[in-house]
């Protein structure tokens, strides 16, 4: 028997995707939102299409139990807009309150919003990681856009019968991922040396697999309402680490050059890559005892044990 009617947002991107498969499984009926017509595998998934800027009046929500909210204008590293947070704004802040504000007249009971941890910022060490309680000191666009989209939505929920619940990801990765995450898989596989052996700055990273769990446990717990969450795998590795599991995975060995960081982040400069260095050379890690205090959940696999079960799924190229 099917479960509550669910609405993903996105389920064109990595993450909508999978989370519409994931959901499925779990036997929800999905209702996935995408900006152009697209066919899913599973008889659970039902396909919608419309723009969260426009007019919503035609489109229904009632019976829905939950809306997971996906979608946004993404983070880009080369920004060409003009006026970045003005474009960030249209997409991530006034579509989002369009939405839920469809929700309430609908009567939908929960609005669950992919969030981003750079709400937090850019840095942060071992010794002082982020937490979901933190104050936000982000000058960011792209991370301003989503904080006054979680600000915007606990207003409605205050004001209104919806349940918003915020979730803030920390790198997202698994099978067919994109950018940067793929770059690095591809690089792990090949046997050019590699200037990472003096990388041992960690990275939170989750996976797919761990963020779907959170956000299933979110759909139900009575006390996730209104609480903002931040999603890890619980359990941080240091680049090199990284590079090395992405490696042996792909049954290769890497040839790690000790490299300063001082001289990867000059030559980064030089071919116009800082942004990329700094990703590479500086600590992000987060506090995610938060989730097991209010929700009792723990990350279900571990790095290493997602990373496997990453390339295992993976479509070949």
């Amino acid at each position: 028997m099917l479960l509550n009617k669910i609405l993903v947002t996105g389920s064109n991107g990595f993450l909508g995707k999978f989370l519409c498969q994931y959901l499925s499984d779990k036997d929800y009926s999905v209702i996935a939102h995408t900006r152009t017509p697209q066919i899913f595998s599973h008889s659970n998934i039902e396909n919608i299409n419309f723009d969260l800027n426009e007019n919503l009046e035609e489109f229904n929500f009632k019976g829905f139990e939950a809306i997971i909210h996906c979608a946004g204008r993404a983070h880009v590293m080369n920004e060409t807009e003009a006026s970045p947070l003005d474009a960030y704004r249209r997409i991530n802040v006034e579509g989002t309150l369009n939405l839920a504000k469809k929700a309430v007249q609908s009567g939908v009971k929960r609005f669950i919003y992919l969030s981003s941890i750079k709400v937090n910022g850019e840095e942060a060490t071992e010794q002082k990681p982020f937490t979901a309680d933190d104050p936000i000191y982000t000058d960011d666009p792209y991370g301003l856009s989503k904080y006054e989209a979680e600000q915007a939505l606990l207003k409605l929920a205050e004001e209104t019968s919806l349940d918003v619940i915020i979730i803030r990801p920390v790198l997202i990765y698994g099978p067919n991922v994109k950018a940067n995450f793929k770059s690095m898989v591809s690089l792990a596989s090949t046997k050019i040396p590699l200037p990472i052996g003096l990388l041992d700055n960690k990275r939170s990273m989750v996976s797919v697999y761990n963020l779907a769990d959170l956000i299933r446990v979110c759909l139900t717990h009575p006390d996730a309402a209104g609480q903002v969450f931040l999603a890890s795998d619980q359990d941080d590795i240091s680049v090199k680490q990284l590079f090395d599991q992405l490696a042996s995975c792909q049954g290769n060995k890497l040839i790690k050059i000790p490299v300063p960081k001082s001289l990867i982040y000059l030559l980064a400069s030089l071919v116009g890559r800082s942004a990329v260095a700094s990703r590479l050379c500086s600590e992000l890690v987060v506090d995610t005892s938060k989730n097991t205090q209010v929700l009792g959940w723990n990350a279900p696999y571990s790095t290493e044990q997602s990373l496997a079960k990453m390339f295992k799924e993976m479509e070949p190229n």
